[in-house]
């Protein structure tokens, strides 16, 4: 039995599909479809996703070694709420880039830096995709995967909307990293404010000064904490974007975990000890092999080539 949110979240999906289906037929404008998604946040979120879907074919054609099969686009996107959210959230992306300006991607050990028509800028981690629109009375990026640190520049007249599958995060000019996780987002404010709506309700962070604590707004389907942000975890933000990873005693399981972000051979710990030590030090994210190195010398760990997607670390 579907459960009431999977119900409203169906029927949001369906509606947005809509309103897309109309602005590609010519029969709805912009202004039309920005009345119907500012009413709610919930909206929002259901079009972002709905819009990301619909870019995703024109992006595989483009690295597909073979042809992608045609498909009536207008069809799918008004042939019903329940379907399209089955597709949407088995991956079976479709669409065309109609309503997002650009995107950007990088891959796994990537970084790039992306410079903004404002001049606000955003910083790519490993494995991240954004998309971007801006015109004459709104900016507004959307962060599909992946982590980016972003620089807002001061605009009166244009505020600064960020979107997420989680909902929507209104951001002043200021210093923020935006990071998707399994749960749901991290928006780390690291200067500036940020106002986030989600459908589970709404929040604001801000810091004004250098002394400030910076904060962090965690954001799941359920709830949005504001909370303040582990020195650590700021150390974490600037690192990557000098590309490096800092440990400060967490566990092997979690570096591991952590390092495999910039990895396309992945590391296996191989016995519960070896994940159970605790380490600290500071590593490039492009150069795996003084991370293998470190853990060799001084925890003794053996490090077994165990074929070309892999590496097992095991006590000796």
């Amino acid at each position: 039995m579907a459960r009431p949110g999977d119900q409203d979240r169906e029927e949001l999906i369906a509606q947005a599909s809509q309103w897309l289906a109309r602005l590609d037929a010519g029969r709805a404008t912009e202004q039309d479809l920005n009345a119907w998604r500012d009413a709610d946040p919930r909206r929002a979120a259901a079009f972002a996703e709905v819009a990301h879907a619909w870019t995703r074919l024109d992006a595989l054609r483009d690295v597909a070694d073979k042809p992608v099969p045609r498909i009536d686009r207008r069809a799918w996107l008004t042939g019903g709420g329940a379907a399209l959210a089955a597709s949407l959230a088995g991956g079976a992306w479709l669409g065309r880039d109609i309503l997002l300006r650009d995107r950007v991607v990088t891959g796994v050990g990537e970084r790039r830096t992306l410079a903004l028509p404002d001049g606000s800028s955003v910083e790519l981690n490993t494995d991240t995709e954004v998309f971007w629109r801006f015109d004459r009375t709104r900016r507004r990026l959307w962060l599909a995967r992946g982590e980016a640190a972003l620089t807002i520049a001061q605009d009166h007249l244009r505020p600064f909307e960020l979107f997420t599958a989680q909902g929507l995060a209104r951001l002043a000019a200021g210093q923020f990293n935006a990071r998707l996780r399994p749960a749901g987002l991290d928006l780390i404010v690291l200067a500036g404010q940020a106002a986030v709506e989600t459908a589970s309700g709404r929040a604001e962070a801000q810091v004004v000064g250098p002394a400030d604590a910076r904060r962090v707004l965690e954001i799941t389907a359920r709830r949005i904490d504001v909370v303040d942000t582990p020195e650590a975890q700021v150390q974490s933000v600037q690192a990557w974007r000098r590309g490096e990873i800092v440990f400060e005693g967490q566990a092997l399981s979690a570096a591991v975990e952590e390092y495999n972000r910039y990895l396309t051979r992945k590391l296996v710990i191989g016995d519960d000890r070896a994940g159970r030590l605790r380490l600290g030090g500071r590593f490039l994210t492009g150069d795996p092999d003084s991370f293998l190195d470190a853990l060799r010398t001084t925890f003794g760990l053996r490090i077994i080539d165990d074929g070309s997607s892999r590496i097992l670390l095991k006590s000796r």
